[in-house]
């Protein structure tokens, strides 16, 4: 994790608010995730939903993995940023048929969650290989709106449903080369992902021309002090090891097993910094109004999500209980109710922790205020400036010269 110098000096350089992504962190993260899936014929994918800087792009390219995409923008940058057709799949959701044309013509793999388009594929591109995603009516998550499989979900082909995809398949000569789940976000429960894992590894038994098993991300990390992160050692028993069985029993040859988070790479990488404004005093409670606010970082309103803040400038000082709000019109602009933090005063400079996914990527310029600066801290800790952040005349020159 950058240290607490370096991002004072990060944010007397650049201003803020700055969100802060260190690649020393996300390294760590990919080297520890391989290393407990050892002998696994494996491939990782990242989500990259969760943060597509370039940077960020670049250290998974670099790492030699491949890319979930979810929109054509997405699929556009992977292509862009050199990673292989071959190595990215191409998860949109309800895909239009413009997405899906776009999708095949590229050559990447397409992923296919919906028995209509399904069809689709196969009326237009008959023969084509197609991964397909089913639901495995078991879902997890950190919050019920990120919870991506059971009965409430929209995500997936139900499970119960093979027989269709198999004759959907037969009349349309395609190939299923994969099958792909993906339960939810924010998962710590080893137990419950092996639950899920277990539906699609019976599933996948009704086809013998796989070239993998996409078992989804989702994997957590811990925000909150008393949360611990998945217990690894856990993970390889109930997972790794009963997976290099199932391998070695399954009809297909040369069956791969395929992973894809995003936020187990990237969340622990990335401070959003910004400045205490106000400090105002109510009846009840302290108020610390920031430079920032939901726009930037949309999680605490949006799922009740916990980030850590910390006050960088004065660490040591005695604690007290704040609100910390933002800038936005809105009353869910918080980042913390009743935190405990170091006394804040105006002009400290505080971290909202763990940052790195599902910040910038969410983010929004809401109320007309400029999404944050970035700046990406690499190995030898050399810190470069990666998006700037826009002036008020820019951003209103942006808009006036938009209908023109």
């Amino acid at each position: 994790m950058l240290d607490r110098d370096q991002l004072l000096t990060i944010a007397d350089q650049y201003g803020t608010p700055t969100y802060v992504y260190s690649e020393s962190v996300i390294l760590e993260r990919i080297d520890r995730l391989r290393f407990h899936l050892e002998g696994l014929p494996l491939q990782l994918l990242y989500a990259m939903k969760a943060n597509h800087a370039v940077p960020v792009m670049e250290t998974m390219r670099d790492k030699g993995l491949g890319i979930d995409a979810v929109s054509p923008a997405e699929l556009l940058l992977a292509l862009r940023l050199g990673f292989k057709p071959e190595r990215i799949l191409f998860s949109a959701n309800n895909m239009t048929d413009e997405e899906m044309r776009m999708a095949h013509e590229a050559g990447v793999i397409l992923n296919v969650g919906e028995l209509s388009r399904l069809e689709k594929l196969g009326k237009e591109f008959p023969g084509s290989s197609v991964c397909v995603r089913l639901n495995p009516q078991i879902g997890a998550g950190h919050h019920e709106h990120v919870i991506t499989a059971g009965e409430k979900s929209k995500f997936g082909i139900p499970v119960e449903h093979i027989d269709r995809i198999v004759d959907v398949a037969q009349r349309y000569d395609l190939r299923i080369r994969g099958l792909h789940q993906h339960i939810g976000s924010g998962i710590l429960d080893t137990e419950t992902l092996w639950k899920a894992i277990s539906v699609i590894l019976d599933a996948s038994r009704s086809f013998d021309t796989l070239d993998f098993i996409n078992v989804g991300g989702g994997l957590g990390i811990p925000y909150r002090p008393e949360e611990t992160g998945l217990d690894m050692e856990l993970f390889e028993s109930l997972i790794v090891s009963p997976l290099k069985s199932f391998i070695a029993s399954h009809p297909s040859k040369n069956l791969s097993i395929w992973f894809e988070p995003g936020r187990y790479f990237v969340a622990e990488s990335g401070v959003l910094l910004t400045q205490v404004n106000t400090i105002k005093h109510s009846t009840q409670r302290i108020f610390a109004g920031t430079d920032s606010g939901m726009n930037h970082l949309i999680r605490p309103a949006m799922y009740g999500a916990y980030h850590e803040v910390r006050n960088l400038t004065h660490p040591d000082g005695p604690v007290a209980t704040y609100d910390i709000v933002g800038n936005i019109c809105e009353s869910a602009d918080y980042f913390a109710r009743d935190r405990e933090v170091a006394h804040l005063t105006e002009g400290d400079i505080v971290g909202v922790m763990n940052a790195g996914a599902y910040g910038i990527s969410m983010a929004s310029t809401y109320n007309m205020r400029s999404l944050p600066a970035e700046v990406w801290v690499d190995v030898n800790n050399k810190a470069t400036e990666v998006r700037k952040r826009k002036t008020a005349k820019d951003i209103v020159d942006e808009a006036l010269s938009s209908g023109n």
